[in-house]
């Protein structure tokens, strides 16, 4: 049995990847967070911020952290939804607004040339085991 800390060690490569997806996306003002958080939007359309929390792996403080730089600019747009759509009477709904696509978009290329960056680091084999097993690792989390 390893005496390994596998939080550290994961942290650790976290930051350095968020540290290239970060310096890509200065030139466009955002964190990868933020960028995160707008592609997850954009696809998913309206949606409750506590299902999204859930759906990003995000407690709902560091939402709530995340979501309120992007409703300042006006990327993010609160908005009503059905209530079986919300998780309870605190929740409420948020969708990119016509600036938010805009953004979201032409912030993509800056994210292609983070991504390729990994990707050539990684290289293609490791690139898809990491996939893969970060998303087995998740599933198992998800199920217990």
């Amino acid at each position: 049995m390893t005496s390994q800390c596998t939080c550290s060690n994961l942290r650790q490569l976290n930051r350095k990847m968020t540290s290239i997806y970060d310096r890509h996306l200065a030139a466009d003002a955002l964190t990868i967070s933020q960028y995160s958080l707008l592609a997850r939007i954009g696809r998913y359309g309206a949606i409750g911020v506590i299902p999204l929390a859930a759906k990003m792996g995000m407690d709902r403080s560091t939402m709530s952290r995340t979501l309120k730089p992007l409703i300042s600019a006006g990327w993010i747009e609160m908005v009503d939804l059905p209530i079986e759509m919300l998780t309870d009477k605190r929740s409420f709904g948020v969708e990119l607004s016509a600036n938010g696509e805009k953004k979201w978009k032409a912030a993509f290329p800056s994210w292609r040339k983070a991504q390729n960056q990994i990707n050539k680091i990684l290289g293609e084999k490791l690139h898809q085991d990491l996939v893969a097993l970060v998303d087995d690792a998740n599933l198992k989390f998800e199920n217990n």
